[in-house]
């Protein structure tokens, strides 16, 4: 038996109508944001916080002074060590209200075989305008 036998008028025209603004919807852009988090991350390597500062967007420093956030960043430095390498392990692109997201999970591994991952975060915002760094979250064991 067909599933369009099975079901009346008025759920067909439901159903039709869901799967129609379902197709609306806008594909997500495909943004190749790898070179900013290369770049983002290289300079964290080599501790060139002036380079990584203005990457960052002013919504992210609302939640944390750009001087707290270098601080942060020279203090996980110091503690971790010398950064030996970095890797992208996983990426995420994702719609919400307030536009699409951009997550990018990263390990990175510091001398004497020390291991932190960070979880990047970039939005094209829904109301236009370009893609923006809005978090960097770093977790360590011991720093924190």
């Amino acid at each position: 038996m067909n599933f369009f036998n099975v079901i009346n008028n008025w759920q067909r025209l439901l159903l039709v109508s869901v799967l129609l603004l379902a197709g609306c919807d806008k594909p997500m852009p495909n943004l190749d944001l790898k070179p900013e988090v290369n770049k983002l991350f290289t300079a964290l390597q080599a501790k060139d916080f002036d380079t990584m500062l203005p990457m960052y967007s002013d919504k992210f420093y609302k939640s944390i002074p750009k001087e707290q956030w270098r601080m942060k960043l020279q203090q996980f430095m110091n503690y971790m060590g010398p950064m030996e390498s970095y890797r992208i392990t996983h990426t995420q692109a994702d719609t919400k209200f307030s536009g699409k997201f951009f997550v990018f999970l990263l390990d990175t591994r510091h001398e004497g075989k020390k291991k932190a991952k960070h979880v990047v975060t970039f939005i094209l915002p829904v109301d236009g305008g370009d893609v923006i760094l809005v978090g960097h979250k770093i977790t360590a064991k011991g720093f924190g």
